[in-house]
C-alpha cells in the first residue's frame, strides 16, 4: 500500500470515523485501531480538543505532529511527557514541560 497523503487527525475523529463503518468493512489494521481508540481515546469532545491544541500551539518548541501525539496521550506526570518526546530531536526544557502540563491538566479527562 502507497501512502499519497497525511494528515493528522485528533483521535476522537479516527474514532468517529471507524465506528461509522460496518466493523465486516474493515481491515485487519482497522479494527484494531478501533479496539485501541475505543479503549484509550482520553477526550472525545472535538471543541476541547481544538483548544487544546491552540494552547498547546503557543508552546514554541512543539511541531504539530507532536502536539497531535500530546492530544492523543493527554500526559498527566512528566514522566509521561518525557517518554512521547524519547524518540524526538527537541529537548524540552523544564519549564516547556510544566506548561504542556498545566495545559493537559486543566481539563477533565473521560475515564
Amino acid at each position: 500500500m502507497e501512502v499519497k497523503e497525511e494528515e493528522n487527525v485528533y483521535p476522537a475523529e479516527a474514532l468517529n470515523v471507524l465506528k461509522e463503518k460496518d466493523e465486516e468493512d474493515l481491515s485487519h489494521e482497522q479494527k484494531i485501531a478501533l479496539e485501541n481508540l475505543t479503549r484509550h481515546c482520553k477526550i472525545t469532545d472535538l471543541d476541547t480538543l481544538a483548544e487544546l491544541n491552540e494552547e498547546l500551539s503557543e508552546v514554541e518548541s512543539l511541531k504539530e505532529k507532536q502536539i497531535y501525539k500530546l492530544l492523543e496521550v493527554v500526559p498527566q506526570h512528566e514522566s509521561t511527557v518525557r517518554a512521547v518526546f524519547q524518540k524526538e530531536r527537541v529537548k524540552l526544557d523544564d519549564s516547556e514541560i510544566e506548561e504542556i502540563l498545566d495545559i493537559c491538566q486543566s481539563i477533565e479527562i473521560e475515564e
